[in-house]
């Protein structure tokens, strides 16, 4: 026997045992059991019961404060809680005894093992720390539709006539769950006819009764409660599809809905549109085949600064970028995705100002690359993209109503290009001296054409095309630019903006800084003060016609309180231009053909307890690379490590220092830097990895120094990091999915709206190994 199993047996006799009635009482407490378990329980009792001589000395064994106790004219050194354990044991015992020495040495051994659990216990909270749900923003490609539990006999016919009895295990209107009354393997891929004998019964409808739905097997599986095929919708029969949905529907409370569907559809339609709010890549749309294949672009509030930048002589240049002679050298090298660099400036010469473009292949064929960035990296409207091409065709995944007719120019698609900015200095100098070549030699790449007919750009979110009214208004203005003072008009004004027109020609380059005074309306103020009021050029019109933005915090304040007491005291003097508009495809369609161009990784950042944490990811299957270095040491396919991202306390800069002086300086985050991620592998092969930013290299060789190093050991990865900030994702966009969630389980509804209300800034993560290694 074990006499650890009759411990709390035994402290109940140890009072006895110097008693005459002990015996009688160890027979009632240990009654049943034998005579010899009885004489070992007794010789215990006896052996613990002795004095004990030994000292307990806890000073180098423990963690915490030892001081000294004394009990019997005996010095112990115990923490606070030992001694707690020794004045109990010597309670029970009545003497400082063996059982009292082992019940302390017991006691500091159960917390000793505590503190080791609980060390392992943070150190594995440290590592979860780093680990963020992935949630894929096209995963209902994967499922296109809630399932509903529901048995019901079929009839289903294989390519080769064999015909098999089955019965449904979940249905839904894209696919089927079917269990096989015998496990039986089959061809995946193919075609199977199925005949819904119970349920035609039950619903004399024609878009079930005596029809026959094909459906492909895309799946087989042997499971616990038997063998199951599981079968995508291939027939186009929008009858048979509304007949399911609204059985579903009607029925969706008599039988068990897949609410985990709806959680998982409504996060990922959260996410996804704020991710389209926020993402700064522009979608641009081409046909390869076409004379001018750039056939339209998606916008948003953040990457229509791109659409900005491309405009040339009131001429959108973009167009140029992809004409049918540069696409298609684009595509000898898309194999099949093209990842490369785009260089642009302007320049004005004579009066007349000109854009220029080239391709990091087009700049390596001409040997002209360092002769274009030293020349145009000097100019004030400088930009190097980050361009993708690859193959696209588009597919419609979700059924759409009968009135929200696909867009025709869809179905001319061949590729789809994304254009990001990049603003970090990522160019490294392999030679320092600079070179003098012929800036002539650079007019091969100058933009001379105006652009043929109209390139569409839609709106992804079109009820936001104006946040603000705008008004005519003729109002006499000066201004100053960094090399010249003019006068001229306003058009028209807004809270934000101006429309002006200068008396006499004279070319302003795209953001330029310019200051107005507002001469008319000042004469007619006192209380606002309208002079060096700070605005910048967004874009021009034939006829020195110039579009403004207010460029700082402080003018924008001072002119959205004078237009709106202007406004406010002459209602029937301002009249409001109507906004201008044109037709656009669907949203929803809209939102569908921009989801391949979500190619970066996403991180979603929340504010918890007031400090900011990375909550959740998004990384596209396709993007093979930023996978690899966001799944290291992960083995679950639905989480991504941010580790590359905070080790080294590299989070405080990228994350916590930037939105904590956005919040206190009041001014727009737009934070971007460069990360240099380096693979390790230690004596034991075990691998980890370290990341660096620019500064934290003591001068520029030795960056280029560490990247070379390297770039030959094929361990370093580099990433372009930029954080912005984003409204919360709206719960307006999945109303219909809270709605069946609550329903069923309240809980979840109440975790996406904490989940989704707190998140507060974006993180896009670019990979640009390549395209710099390859400098």
């Amino acid at each position: 026997m074990n006499v650890k199993d009759y411990q709390s047996q035994i402290e109940t006799l140890i009072p006895f045992n110097n008693t005459a009635d002990f015996n009688s009482m160890l027979d009632k407490v240990f009654f049943g059991e034998s005579n010899s378990d009885k004489f070992l329980i007794k010789m215990e009792i006896s052996r613990i019961t002795k004095p004990c001589t030994r000292i307990i000395d806890l000073r180098e064994k423990v963690i915490d404060i030892t001081k000294q106790y004394t009990y019997f004219d005996q010095t112990h050194y115990l923490t606070v809680g030992a001694d707690k354990a020794l004045t109990s044991a010597i309670k029970l015992y009545g003497e400082y005894t063996i059982g009292a020495y082992e019940q302390v040495l017991e006691y500091v051994q159960t917390i000793k093992q505590q503190q080791s659990d609980q060390a392992t216990k943070v150190a594995k909270t440290a590592i979860n720390e780093t680990l963020t749900e992935n949630i894929q923003l096209n995963n209902h490609r994967k499922q296109a539709a809630a399932r509903m539990f529901y048995v019901s006999k079929i009839e289903i016919t294989f390519e080769d006539g064999v015909v098999h009895q089955a019965t449904t295990s979940n249905i839904s209107i894209s696919g089927l769950k079917i269990k096989l009354l015998e496990k039986r393997s089959h061809l995946d891929g193919q075609l199977i006819k199925v005949s819904f004998t119970t349920l035609s019964k039950e619903y004399k409808d024609k878009a079930i009764s005596d029809q026959k739905i094909n459906y492909r097997l895309v799946k087989q599986q042997q499971e616990k409660t038997g063998f199951y095929l599981y079968l995508n919708l291939e027939d186009d029969k929008p009858l048979f599809v509304n007949f399911i949905r609204s059985f579903i529907r009607s029925n969706q409370h008599k039988y068990k809905l897949d609410v985990l569907y709806y959680f998982r559809l409504a996060r990922e339609k959260c996410l996804k549109d704020s991710t389209f709010m926020a993402m700064n890549c522009l979608p641009i749309y081409l046909n390869a085949d076409n004379n001018k294949p750039i056939l339209f672009m998606l916008r948003n509030a953040v990457n229509k600064e791109i659409l900005n930048d491309w405009r040339c002589k009131n001429s959108n240049q973009l167009p140029f970028l992809f004409s049918k002679e540069r696409l298609a050298n684009l595509l000898t090298f898309a194999k099949p995705k093209l990842i490369t660099t785009v260089y642009s400036f302007t320049y004005i010469s004579e009066g007349e100002e000109f854009l220029l473009s080239a391709t990091e292949e087009e700049l390596q064929q001409d040997n002209l690359k360092h002769l274009f960035v030293e020349y145009g990296r000097s100019k004030s409207n400088w930009r190097c993209y980050h361009l993708t091409l690859q193959n696209y065709q588009y597919q419609a995944i979700k059924s759409y109503e009968l009135t929200d007719i696909r867009p025709q120019i869809f179905s001319e698609i061949t590729h789809l290009a994304t254009l990001t900015s990049i603003a970090t200095k990522e160019i490294i100098k392999i030679d320092t001296r600079s070179e003098k070549g012929n800036p002539n030699l650079l007019n091969k790449y100058v933009h001379r054409q105006n652009e043929e007919g109209f390139t569409p750009v839609y709106d992804l979110f079109p009820e936001e095309l104006r946040k603000e009214e705008r008004y005519s208004y003729n109002s006499a203005i000066s201004l100053k630019t960094n090399d010249a003072s003019l006068t001229g008009k306003i058009i028209d004004f807004s809270s934000s903006g101006l429309k002006i027109q200068l008396d006499a020609a004279k070319l302003i380059s795209r953001r330029s800084l310019i200051k107005i005074d507002f001469i008319d309306l000042q004469k007619i103020s006192t209380q606002f003060e309208l002079t060096n009021i700070e605005y910048r050029v967004i874009s021009s019109s034939p006829n020195s016609v110039y579009h403004l933005q207010v460029a700082s915090r402080e003018s924008y304040m001072a002119m959205y309180q004078f237009f709106s007491v202007l406004v406010a005291k002459n209602p029937t003097h301002f009249k409001e231009i109507p906004l201008k508009s044109y037709k656009q495809p669907v949203t929803t369609r809209l939102h569908e053909v921009a989801e391949p161009a979500l190619s970066q990784a996403f991180f979603y950042v929340s504010s918890q307890s007031g400090r900011p944490k990375i909550s959740f990811s998004s990384i596209a299957e396709d993007a093979k690379t930023l996978k690899q270095i966001f799944s290291f040491g992960t083995n679950n396919e639905n989480q991504n490590n941010h580790i590359a991202l905070s080790n080294n306390k590299l989070l405080e800069r990228l994350l916590i220092a930037p939105l904590r002086a956005a919040c206190t300086q009041q001014e727009p985050l737009n934070f971007e830097r460069t990360i240099y991620v380096n693979k390790i592998q230690d004596d034991n092969k075990k691998w980890s990895i370290e990341s660096y930013l620019d500064e934290d290299f003591e001068s520029q060789k030795s960056k280029r120094d560490f990247i070379l190093k390297h770039k030959k050991l094929n361990q370093l990865q580099i990433l372009h990091y930029r954080l912005t900030p984003i409204e919360a994702p709206s719960l307006k966009v999945i109303s219909s999915e809270l709605n069946v969630i609550s329903c069923y389980a309240m809980h979840l509804s109440k975790r996406i709206e904490d989940e989704m209300l707190n998140i507060n800034a974006i993180i896009e993560i670019t990979d640009r190994t390549e395209q710099i290694l390859g400098v």
